[in-house]
């Protein structure tokens, strides 16, 4: 079961107004129009629909549901109702979002040719957010680790304090 928000740019603080078009009322939609209400979103969200679609495939899923949510009041961000649901076949759903099962897996194969012949280590793979590059970056073995280091640490010293209580 995977969510999508209703996304109102008008209520978004110092945003721009919102081009004629690009945004759809949900709650007037979503009973009669809701192949639009999706087109939308498949639209302005491709990808997320994309990789949910990849993650029931993955699963094996025989089936993905799909929920609109809108806020009940555009500035609370803690209450929320759902819309409407749909449910869709992966393979199908995928069909209809052209969502090619080939591709997925040369990307992935891509990558780890690409890979191989770096030496064994940890790399970063990033999109270039203004053009279409992607650059894959070695970063030293204890990158990305601080948190799980800390909280090891405050385990261990908690067991010790344990331990000493405990002879005492």
């Amino acid at each position: 079961a995977y969510a999508l928000n209703e996304y109102d740019p008008s209520y978004a603080s110092n945003a721009p107004p919102a081009r004629p078009g690009t945004s759809i009322n949900w709650r007037d939609k979503i009973d009669n129009q809701a192949g639009a209400v999706l087109a939308s979103e498949l639209k302005n969200n491709s990808f997320k629909l994309a990789k949910w679609t990849a993650q029931s495939l993955l699963a094996g899923a025989s089936q993905m549901k799909i929920g609109f949510v809108s806020r009940v009041s555009p500035k609370n961000a803690y209450e929320h109702t759902i819309l409407a649901t749909q449910t869709y076949r992966p393979m199908d759903f995928a069909t209809q979002i052209t969502l090619n099962q080939g591709t997925m897996w040369g990307i992935m194969r891509l990558f780890i040719k690409l890979l191989e012949k770096e030496p064994e280590g940890k790399y970063v793979i990033m999109r270039d957010p203004n053009r279409a590059i992607v650059r894959v970056y070695g970063v030293p073995p204890g990158t990305f680790e601080e948190e799980d280091e800390n909280d090891d640490e405050e385990e261990e010293e908690d067991e010790e304090e344990d331990g000493e209580e405990e002879k005492e």
